[in-house]
């Protein structure tokens, strides 16, 4: 009976191994290197937008911007009148456009015929603001300052058609002063009219 007992423990005890094979024969995972972790991690990635470069300045020749300017000042000039005739009804905002545009004039005529103009053209009185003709005239300095303090806040609410032409050409000639390289007689005497005018706008005489 012994011997029986020892039979059949023998195919049980060899069966044990077989059973946990399977078990032992499972591959253990393995690390995954760092370097294949990151170019998997970069592939993931959304492409970031790329800046769109910015449009190539266009290259004006010295003649053909005088060209152009001076087109647009005498196209300014042909409006002038008609762009200053109301302005009395908003008499102090128009001053303080149109000194802002006969300040820039004068710099730009100083740069090629300095001898016929007034070098401290600054401390010129040449602006006639509240009142009548007979008023104190101010330079650009006293008008700038009355103008802050009496008509600026009121003058905020004030938008014209014709003020935007006067400020636009007004640019125009800031352009010009800073990227402007040449000067003719023509575009002298076109500007020259226009600092006339612009006087008597306001010295009260002209609109």
């Amino acid at each position: 009976m012994a011997e029986e007992n020892k039979a059949e423990a023998a195919p049980a005890a060899a069966a044990a191994p077989a059973e946990a094979a399977p078990a032992a024969a499972a591959p253990e995972a393995q690390d995954v290197p760092e370097e294949a972790k990151s170019t998997s991690s970069v592939g993931e990635q959304q492409p970031s937008d790329v800046e769109s470069e910015p449009e190539p300045v266009v290259q004006i020749s010295t003649f053909e911007r005088l060209k152009l300017f001076l087109a647009e000042t005498n196209r300014f000039l042909g409006l002038y009148d008609d762009l200053v005739e109301n302005k009395d009804k908003h008499k102090s905002v128009y001053l303080s456009a149109v000194n802002e545009l006969r300040e820039r004039l004068v710099t730009l005529l100083q740069r090629y015929i300095l001898h016929t103009m007034v070098k401290e053209d600054f401390l010129y009185k040449h602006i006639v603001c509240c009142g009548g003709e007979d008023s104190e005239a101010m330079n650009t300095e006293e008008f700038d300052e009355h103008y802050e303090e009496v008509h600026s806040e009121a003058d905020k609410a004030v938008s014209l058609p014709e003020l935007d032409e006067i400020r636009a050409y007004s640019t125009e000639v800031k352009t010009y002063i800073d990227l402007g390289k040449a000067m003719n007689n023509d575009l002298i005497f076109s500007l020259k009219r226009l600092l006339r005018k612009s006087n008597s706008v306001l010295a009260g005489h002209l609109g």
